[in-house]
This record gives C-alpha cells, structure tokens and sequence, in this order.
C-alpha cells in the first residue's frame, strides 16, 4: 500500500497541490510575482515618459510582466508546463535585468534587482530534482 506521500512523489507533482510547496517552487513564485510589479511599474513609468507603448523596451516589459504572471500561476497549479515557462523566465529575466541595469535611470536599478532575483530563483527550479 502506497502513502499519500509516495503517491504525490510518484507521479511527480511537485507539491503545490498537495499544500507542501518545496522551497524552490515557493521562491520562483515569490520571484515572478515581484518581477511583474517592477515590469508594470517601470513600464508605467516610461509610458509617463513619453515612451511609445510599442517601444522596444516598453514590449520586453510587458512579455516579462505578462510571461512572469503566466509563470507564477503555473507553478501554483502545478502545471505540466511549469518548467517550460520557469526556462523562459529564467532567459527573460536574465536580459531585462542587463537591460535594466545599463539604463542610466536610477529607479531601474530596483527593476534590476528583481529581474535577476527572477532568473536565479528560475534557474534553481530548472535543476532541482
């Protein structure tokens, strides 16, 4: 007879549904979900600016603000996909946080911090087993 436990490991859920969210689940969630409001508030920023809303660096914006939602909720459902759009933060993340971080503008220095709190917390799901 099989426990709870090895029923959940077996069939690989990573435990979210399960109400036993491990770490790295936990910080990639906690991560996408500061990512997209540092997205939204910088986008908002640069749309106040004067900044086209189809300006290159107002479209990376949203797909991370957009892409960090879609992450989160992933991996709050314990979706299939969770590791696919985790691979994808983890890309995304990585280059708005370079972008961020050679803008000359100082409230981007926050937007950098938490792209590249994003990408570390992805990639640590990306190789957990």
């Amino acid at each position: 007879m099989h426990s709870f436990e090895s029923a959940v490991e077996e069939s690989g859920m990573t435990g979210a549904r399960a109400g036993m969210v491990r770490p790295d689940i936990s910080g990639c969630i906690t991560a996408s979900l500061r990512c997209q409001a540092s997205c939204e508030a910088s986008m908002a920023r640069l749309l106040s600016e004067g900044h086209p809303a189809d300006s290159d660096i107002v479209r990376l914006l949203r797909q991370c603000a957009e892409l960090c939602e879609l992450n989160a909720r992933a991996l709050q459902k314990d979706s299939r996909l969770a590791r696919r759009t985790a691979s994808i933060c983890f890309e995304l993340g990585s280059q708005v946080a370079r972008t961020a971080w050679l803008d000359s503008n100082a409230s981007s220095a926050g937007l950098a911090r938490d792209a590249l709190f994003l990408a570390r917390a992805c990639r640590l799901m990306l190789f957990a087993t």
